[in-house]
């Protein structure tokens, strides 16, 4: 912040002298910048802003990087989970893009209130660290509550269990602190997802798994009434400590369709067992996770590999999605929430996709693939082509949010975006290409036989910002299409998902490879 000189109110001479406001005027505006200097992070400088990061750390007296340094950004569905909030780890690029939101940083209930009644908020450290550089760098933190302790467990040693009845009340009072703590600066951490794939059953995991493990196989709605119980008694405590603060039934893994033939899918019921219960007025959205899985042909010969795959991609055959046909499996199951919300009459509620990714572990031939920074090339242009098709179809859906797992990447799947390095693979272009295209921009829907010819084989997003429109648009069926762009308007410009420029014309050829299309009206 600034200073500006005080005088009392006095003149300090009768008649005002020139050379008197020349004199302050070039003091206030070199505290102006000496203030702007120090405080406001300049992208890439990657050694000051570490020094920053260690002051947080330890506490130091004075940092620099204060979240209300930083211009408010508008709010957009791009966003990305990282496993470890850190300049170290890639904070700089992500906050260099038009992303909103960013995930990570767990708070384990178990470890901070072991004992009932006294909170050890030092366990907390490590993510208040992480919220406060997110914040700073104007980003939303996305926080996740899960671990019961053991004294709460209604399954003894399932730490990602559930909580017994009898304390609930408990729970409550922890989040209503844990709200009032961390939903202000410097930590800004407003929406809150209560557990982690809570639609898992305890004896699937293991009892210190990160995942679930609220689900019950003996219940015909696998559970999820009892986790509405839960809810009613968080929800109230806390928005009793701030009314702004968001609750977010925890990213729900939705294993497969339970409305497809065949498919035995009691776990997928766990989120109509929340409404059906009344569940419906306890939470403001819907967090779940949707991930896409490359599609590699065995038996091809290795020059034919790259060609024959390149931007294939589909979902487990429980959601029957794919690349050619509905595209990212998010839309599905979007469709599938929204569905059950519709069903029971629940309306003003959001859903937000925090773990998108298009996984591979096969990239090089083996069943089992480690971590690679330099898989096949098909799969890390498929995941380039993913992202943009994603965003766009995030966009028009109306997504909250839409999170890439992860910045860092699952390591097992190769899902990163950066390398070791923090050099850029082809998908974090992508990213930062698609985040800027669509910041701010209004879907229009889907591109039509109005707007372009012909449609057929063709998938396409209309968006309109001010006074542009801009179309992402890529072969839905895998061939190449010579087509005709219809609109009247005006030809701006042309780019790949990569942002490289394209030839100006009407008459294009759509491939795989997404494009970007804009006009002015």
């Amino acid at each position: 912040m600034t200073h500006e000189p005080i005088f009392g109110g006095r003149r300090l001479w009768r008649k005002p002298n020139p050379i008197f406001f020349v004199i302050i005027f070039s003091i206030i505006l070199g505290l102006l910048f000496t203030s702007l200097a120090e405080t406001r992070p300049t992208f890439g400088m990657l050694n000051e802003k570490e020094n920053s990061e260690s002051q947080i750390e330890s506490g130091a007296g004075y940092i620099s990087y204060l979240p209300l340094i930083q211009q408010p950004r508008s709010e957009t569905v791009a966003g990305m989970q990282m496993n470890y909030i850190s300049y170290s780890s890639g904070l700089s690029q992500l906050a260099d893009t038009q992303s909103y939101w960013v995930g990570g940083a767990p708070i384990l209930w178990s470890e901070i209130e072991s004992t009932p009644g006294n909170y050890n908020w030092s366990k907390a450290a490590s993510s208040e660290k992480q919220w406060q550089l997110a914040s700073s760098e104007g980003l939303w933190p996305i926080g996740n509550v899960r671990s019961t302790p053991l004294w709460a467990q209604l399954f003894s040693g399932d730490f990602c269990g559930p909580i017994k009845e009898q304390y609930f009340d408990e729970f409550a009072e922890f989040m209503r602190q844990l709200v009032s703590r961390y939903s202000v600066p410097p930590y800004n951490v407003k929406y809150w997802e209560i557990w982690n794939e809570p639609d898992v059953d305890h004896r699937i995991v293991g009892g210190n798994s990160q995942f679930g493990c609220w689900g019950n196989y003996d219940d015909s709605f696998y559970g999820g009434g009892y986790y509405a119980k839960m809810l009613k008694a968080v929800y109230p405590a806390m928005k009793s400590a701030n009314p702004n603060v968001q609750v977010l039934v925890g990213g729900l893994l939705l294993d497969c369709d339970p409305n497809k033939a065949g498919n035995n899918c009691v776990s997928s019921k766990f989120f109509e067992g929340i409404v059906r219960n009344g569940g419906g007025s306890y939470f403001d959205g819907v967090s779940f996770h949707a991930y896409n899985y490359f599609s590699y042909t065995w038996g091809l010969p290795e020059a034919d590999r790259y060609s024959k795959n390149l931007g294939h991609y589909k979902s487990n055959n429980l959601w029957s999605s794919a690349w050619n046909t509905t595209g990212p499996v998010f839309i599905e199951k979007a469709g599938y929430l929204n569905g059950i919300l519709s069903k029971y009459g629940v309306t003003g509620k959001y859903l937000l996709n925090t773990e998108d990714a298009v996984n591979c572990s096969v990239c090089n031939g083996e069943l089992v693939q480690p971590y690679n920074e330099n898989p096949t090339p098909a799969f890390e242009t498929t995941k380039a082509y993913y992202i943009a098709q994603a965003y766009a179809a995030a966009k028009n859906l109306g997504l909250r949010a839409n999170l890439w797992y992860s910045l860092q990447g699952w390591e097992k799947y190769n899902t990163g975006l950066l390398n070791s390095d923090l050099s850029e693979r082809e998908g974090f272009t992508a990213y930062r290409v698609a985040t800027q295209k669509l910041d701010r921009a209004d879907s229009l829907g889907l591109l039509t036989s109005a707007d372009i010819s012909p449609v057929n084989g063709i998938r396409g997003y209309k968006f309109s910002h001010q006074n542009q429109q801009t179309w992402v648009v890529w072969s839905l069926d895998g061939n190449d299409h010579a087509v005709t762009l219809l609109s009247g308007n005006t030809l701006t410009g042309i780019t790949d998902a990569f942002g490289v420029a394209q030839p100006l014309s009407t008459s294009i050829t759509i491939t795989i490879k997404p494009l970007y299309i804009e006009w002015i009206p």
